[in-house]
Parts: structure tokens; C-alpha cells; sequence
């Protein structure tokens, strides 16, 4: 059983535990007269103007259309310039330095929130987060980097994985702390999905845990010797 199909019973698992706190109550189905068009930028950054001490910043992984569907995983990193070789990695709740140095360490890879359950495949568009809630990253400004590829999954291994991604260049810088979205490079493209119907989801809710007023920062990063 490969890394992804454990991973998604785990999920399952998961979310069997919770039915209590949010269920579904009924699925309302729209079909459209006309196809519709759905558009958003590719990446998104949340902050006041030239300040990065609350910051949130989101980012749509496109697939290309060769991957579509197959078995494969998405990996978020930050690296800071002035230390190019140390490697974090967010799991998707918290950043974990990439220990690439040891035999047996393996590479973090992006699990989507239970809001976006994974099903073990590559999406033709995969969701991204560095935080679910504000993060100050205002200490890595003009040195702090984050990237985000995906890898395509032949084994059980996270690691081949990983290095797979590494090995067919599929990754990409797509924002660099201190610089605005619209400089240069980091122009993100705007995507436009043609849409033929809807569906809306109506959940019941429970109790359900109140997040705190601001996310994790990347506290790792903050005692790098």
C-alpha cells in the first residue's frame, strides 16, 4: 500500500472521529444555462502595504495536464538566501526542517486541510497555504524564499518523491518576503475555471475548536545557528 493510500485512511480515520462535530445536512445541485467562468489569482498575499508582520498568502499549484490524476504530492518549502542549503518544509499545520543529511529522513509533504480532503491524486489545480491564520515572517524580509512543486509518487517512498520533483526541475520560487506579487517575477497569472454547475454543501455544526487570533509562526527558524 503506497504513502498516499495510508495517508487517506488515516484521513478517513480522521474524519469518521469527527462526524459528530460537523456532518453534512444536504447537497443542493445547480446546472447552468450556459457554461460560467470562475477566476483567481494563481497566488494570493494577505498584508498591509510594505508590512509582512501579518501575512497570509495562498497559492494554486496548476498540474500539468501529463500528471492529471496520477498518484503524487505537493511540498511547500521556505529557505532563507543567506542559507541556501537548510530546507523547511510545512506540513500543511507546522514547519519542519529537512533533515538531508540523514539516510533515513524524509521530506514533509503538503497535506491539504480536512476542508479539502485529499483523495491520493494530483488535481489539475491543488491548493496551498502557508498559514491558516496570520504569521509574522517580518524577520526574513529580503532573505526568506518560499517555494512550492510536486512530485510524482512510483513507491512507497516520500523521499523518492521528493526527489523526483527535485530531479524534474518542478518547482518554482513563488514569493519572496519583502517584495510585492506585482514586482517582477512575482506577477502570479490569473485563473479562469469554465464551470457548468455548482454544488452547495450545507453542513451541520457542532462544537468545534476556535482557532487562535494569529497561526504558528515558523518558530523553527528562529533559533537557525
Amino acid at each position: 500500500m503506497t504513502y498516499i493510500k495510508k495517508l487517506i485512511m488515516l484521513i478517513g480515520s480522521c474524519l469518521l472521529c469527527a462526524a459528530s462535530i460537523l456532518t453534512m445536512a444536504g447537497e443542493t445541485e445547480t446546472v447552468f444555462t450556459s457554461p460560467g467562468k470562475l477566476c483567481f489569482p494563481q497566488t494570493s498575499l494577505r498584508a498591509e502595504l510594505d508590512r509582512y508582520d501579518n501575512v497570509i498568502l495562498d497559492h494554486y499549484v496548476v498540474i500539468s495536464k501529463v500528471h492529471h490524476f496520477k498518484e503524487g504530492l505537493v511540498f511547500v518549502g521556505f529557505r532563507l538566501k543567506s542559507k541556501p542549503d537548510e530546507l523547511w518544509l510545512f506540513s500543511g499545520t507546522t514547519w519542519v526542517k529537512y533533515q538531508n543529511n540523514l539516510i533515513d529522513s524524509s521530506p514533509e509533504p503538503f497535506i491539504p486541510q480536512v476542508q479539502t480532503i485529499p483523495t491520493g491524486q494530483l488535481q489539475p489545480i491543488m491548493p496551498t497555504t502557508i498559514s491558516m491564520a496570520p504569521i509574522d515572517p517580518s524577520a526574513y524580509v529580503s532573505d526568506g524564499e518560499i517555494w512550492i512543486g510536486y512530485g510524482l509518487s512510483s513507491s512507497t517512498s516520500v523521499a523518492e518523491t521528493f526527489f523526483e520533483m527535485i530531479e524534474s526541475n518542478r518547482f518554482e520560487r513563488i514569493w519572496e518576503i519583502g517584495k510585492r506579487l506585482n514586482e517582477g517575477e512575482f506577477s502570479p497569472s490569473n485563473i479562469c475555471l469554465t464551470i457548468t454547475k455548482m454544488s452547495e454543501i450545507d453542513h451541520l455544526v457542532g462544537t468545534f475548536p476556535i482557532p487562535n487570533e494569529t497561526g504558528p509562526d515558523i518558530e523553527p527558524i528562529a533559533n537557525i545557528d
